[in-house]
């Protein structure tokens, strides 16, 4: 409660019973002067009084009659005589726009015994009157909106069309005259209120009391105020209830009033006041002997010899007061109630006290309104990040504690008292409560942050030059993600620690030390190796995954590291290799996946980095990386073909040194013949010198047929490994016909039949290479290469296949010959036609394509026969016509 109104006695010990009271214009005195008593006025007691004043009468209800008075002087201009039985009078004025023509509408509605009697005048002009039934005598009633009229019976109210004279009941009646589902709602509404008032008062209120009699008061904005019994609901002029709670008085209100912007009752032995909009009780009055009131800003009220008034404090006083009280819900309803030219900067005023009202709450522990009200307000989160304890607050409380430091002992005694004001007491469920309220807020401010964010940064990019302005305001905003970040890092560590990893694997601003601290408190290695990722803090993460690989949980074992190295990439290829080392002692299989992983960052790396890498730690994982880039990524430069043969050499001479070598190398020589036999990007000069003496001899004669050196490679198959098939196979795969100086089949009959040394030829493998493949080799030198000794009968197969493939080639030439032949005879006859063709230009003859005569001028002829200008030729063959 506060003290709205101001209570001066204006009137007391009348010698005359006040029967109604009426209150118009500016006064602002508190005293009154009796200056006239007009005993002529009316003959019996003046029941209801108004004004007109566009008319200029005054209005009054006396002996069952409505008369019309002088304003001024009050003598009596008409008695209207429609309404003999009156008992209540209702004055409403108002300017509408009729025919774009603004006039000052008065109506004038008079309840006589069963009839309603409507009085219209636009401006001073009388238009007409209207006459409507009502089933009941009225006893109250107020005008709503321009049209509507609220009446109040015994036991029931309804609205009243003075257009269509429909009547709608507002509430469930006693009697079947007026029902409707409207009034069920109110009933409703009512009946609740009635029932929490009765439970208030102990059940002094409850059913069986004495009804009070209906109650009707005119609200702002064409709403009206009914009463029933204790409680009063406010509706509008379409019938419905505008508020979703009505107003509980103390007792059973005699008289409704409204003086901006609050609702009055006269009550038993008291005035009440209450907020219209919070209905909470503002000021209580004792006044025993009150019963009447008026409307308005003049607000009056009387006993049967006494007046009294009530003048309101100032706004500011009283939203001071409230403040003061920590009433701040009631002053926030006042400011938004009252018109802001009435509160200067009523905005700013507002805004504060709904801080403090957001403060007040926190204190109250009611976290979410207290949060709900600041996210409203659009406060800075480090206010409210500082009302937390130093678990989620601190790494504020540290920088306001440096920025105190750096302050002299006066500046900082404020702060000090303001630190220990907002210092709150907090149990572990109401700080879970708090926290988890506070997420939502940052959550919504961080998302704001960073949509400003966004647009400055727009800005930014549209100036032709860099604005320091932007460059600041885009600091603050970093700044205020910071805070946020790390208390939200905070709170989630608090109430749900699953949403930490989350936060941390997107872009977000945590402190770098509250947040390290943080997660290695908790163990939380995993997250804050995402923190650092999400930094570029690569060193700091690989060391940390380093010095926990042993410790349980998701940071255990090497896995964890490749997966981080295999993100990294090749700006960063000297951490990878200085990381490495560690994983690839300890696990070389997972630990390649750094470099053998197709769907990471490995196939960015620089191969020929990586390869001396591998070499100085170990001879397989080179040759492992080298089958990959090689074998599964298609590279082919031809160091790394190179240096893959001589690592599986450098593998077989190390495998042979072992005793349980043997499949070892079987296997690698096996791989090393296959890679030598398919790739064509080594350079097999360069490997030659590396083979040794003694061995590799296969090997040796690949190389050599790289090269050229057929015969030295057929000597090795025949003389070294003396295996016949594998030389055969050696001259199917290097046979070219086109070029009988390198042919491999005379090669190899001279391996078999000249041996070195003086040994004795092989005659039975190259009497057998005749008989496959003799028809490759010329006659004449395989007699030349035979030696004297060979029978003729040993011979008969390679002669006849010899012959045979002689005459076969002898006849395809004559086939080709003669075909050729034929071709040359066509080619002449056509000649011939195309040469003896002929066109004759006569003096008429025209060109299809400009018809002008041809004559004289360089003509073309068509395939068809077609003559044209020879300048015309290009626009016929463009038309499609010829090509």
């Amino acid at each position: 409660m506060h003290e709205a109104f101001k209570v001066y006695t204006v009137i007391e010990k009348l010698p005359h019973k006040i029967e109604s009271i009426f209150a118009q214009g500016q006064d602002e005195a508190i005293s009154v002067t009796l200056l006239e008593t007009l005993k002529t006025f009316s003959r019996k007691a003046i029941e209801q009084i108004d004004i007109i004043k566009a008319v200029g009468v005054l209005v009054s209800l006396s002996d069952g009659y409505v008369n019309l008075h002088d304003l001024h002087s009050y003598a009596l201009r008409t008695q209207l005589a429609k309404t003999k039985g009156a008992n209540l009078f209702s004055v409403f004025s108002r300017i509408e726009i009729q025919d774009m023509i603004p006039q000052v509408v008065t109506r004038l509605a008079v309840a006589v015994r069963r009839k309603m009697v409507v009085f219209s005048w636009h401006d001073a002009e009388f238009i007409d009157t209207k006459e409507f039934p009502i089933p009941d005598r009225v006893r109250t009633m107020e005008w709503v909106g321009t049209q509507k009229l609220c009446l109040g019976f015994d036991n029931e109210y309804a609205l009243m069309d003075c257009q269509t004279s429909q009547l709608t009941p507002l509430f469930s009646p006693s009697s079947p005259t007026l029902q409707g589902a409207i009034g069920s709602t109110l009933e409703s509404t009512f009946n609740t209120l009635n029932t929490l008032s009765s439970m208030a008062t102990g059940g002094l209120m409850g059913f069986g009391s004495k009804p009070g009699k209906p109650l009707i008061t005119r609200l702002p904005n064409d709403e009206i105020l009914l009463g029933k019994e204790h409680s009063s609901i406010s509706i509008g002029v379409d019938g419905q209830p505008r508020r979703k709670t009505g107003i509980e008085w103390s007792s059973t209100p005699e008289e409704l009033g409204y003086s901006y912007p609050y609702a009055v009752a006269i009550l038993a032995r008291q005035i009440e006041i209450r907020n219209i909009e919070t209905r909470a009780l503002v000021q209580s009055v004792e006044m025993p002997h009150a019963r009447l009131l008026t409307q308005g800003k003049l607000l009056y009220f009387a006993s049967q010899t006494e007046v009294w008034r009530l003048i309101p404090n100032s706004f500011h006083q009283q939203v001071d007061e409230l403040v003061q009280k920590e009433e701040y819900e009631e002053a926030i309803s006042l400011i938004n109630q009252i018109d802001p030219v009435l509160l200067d900067e009523s905005k700013d005023t507002l805004n504060r006290i709904k801080n403090q009202y957001a403060h007040h709450l926190f204190r109250a522990h009611k976290y979410e309104e207290s949060l709900s009200l600041f996210l409203e307000l659009d406060v800075a989160p480090e206010e409210v990040i500082k009302l937390y304890p130093a678990i989620i607050s601190s790494h504020l409380q540290n920088k306001d504690m440096e920025a105190a430091i750096s302050t002299s002992h006066s500046e900082s005694e404020p702060r000090e008292a303001e630190k220990k004001e907002a210092l709150i007491i907090m149990s572990e469920q109401e700080l879970e409560e708090a926290v988890a309220c506070l997420i939502g807020f940052l959550a919504d401010r961080r998302q704001k942050i960073q949509r400003e964010i966004q647009e400055v940064q727009h800005d930014k990019d549209s100036f032709s030059y860099n604005h320091p302005d932007h460059d600041e305001e885009l600091g603050d905003y970093f700044q205020t993600l910071e805070q946020v970040d790390t208390a939200l890092l905070k709170s989630y560590m608090m109430t749900n620690e699953r949403l930490v990893g989350s936060l941390l694997r997107v872009t977000n601003y945590c402190n770098l030390e509250e947040t390290e601290r943080l997660l290695l408190k908790h163990k939380k290695y995993k997250e804050l190796v995402d923190y650092y990722k999400g930094k570029g803090l690569h060193r700091e993460a690989l060391e940390l995954l380093e010095s926990v690989h042993e410790l349980p949980g998701d940071t255990c074992g090497v896995s964890p590291t490749v997966t981080y190295l295999q993100g990294l990439g090749h700006d960063y290829l000297d951490l990878i290799l200085e990381f490495a080392t560690w994983i690839l002692d300890l696990d070389p299989e997972t630990a390649m996946k750094i470099f053998v992983d197709d769907e990471s960052e490995s196939v960015t790396l620089p191969r020929g980095k990586i390869i001396h890498y591998l070499e100085r730690l170990s001879l397989d994982l080179c040759v492992q990386y080298l089958e990959h880039i090689i074998n599964k990524l298609g590279d082919h430069t031809s160091e790394y073909h190179n240096t893959l043969v001589v690592s599986y050499l450098a593998q077989i001479q190390r495998d042979l040194a072992e005793k349980d070598g043997e499949e070892d190398v079987a296997n690698t020589r096996e791989k090393l013949l296959k890679f030598l036999d398919e790739s064509t990007y080594y350079k097999a000069e360069r490997i030659l010198s590396r083979l040794p003496v003694d061995s590799c001899y296969e090997e040796r004669a690949i190389l050599l047929s790289r090269i050229g050196q057929h015969d030295q490679a057929l000597n090795i198959y025949v003389h070294k490994l003396r295996n016949f098939k594998l030389a055969e196979e050696y001259c199917n795969k290097n046979f070219t016909p086109d070029n009988p100086s390198q042919n491999v089949y005379l090669l190899l009959l001279k391996v078999y039949l000249r041996p070195p040394n003086r040994e004795k030829p092989m005659l039975e493998p190259a009497l057998a290479l005749l008989t496959r493949h003799g028809a490759q080799i010329d006659a004449a030198a395989v007699l030349q290469l035979l030696p004297p000794s060979t029978r003729v009968d040993q011979l008969a197969p390679f002669f006849e296949k010899s012959i045979r493939e002689s005459n076969k080639a002898k006849h395809m030439d004559m086939i080709v010959k003669n075909l050729l032949k034929a071709e040359r005879l066509q080619m002449q006859e056509q000649l011939t036609y195309y040469r003896s063709r002929r066109v004759k230009i006569t003096e008429d003859r025209m060109c299809p394509r400009c018809n002008k005569r041809i004559g004289n001028t360089v003509f073309a002829v068509f395939p068809d026969g077609v003559v044209v200008h020879y300048s015309c030729r290009e626009n016929m063959a463009a038309m499609g016509r010829w090509r």
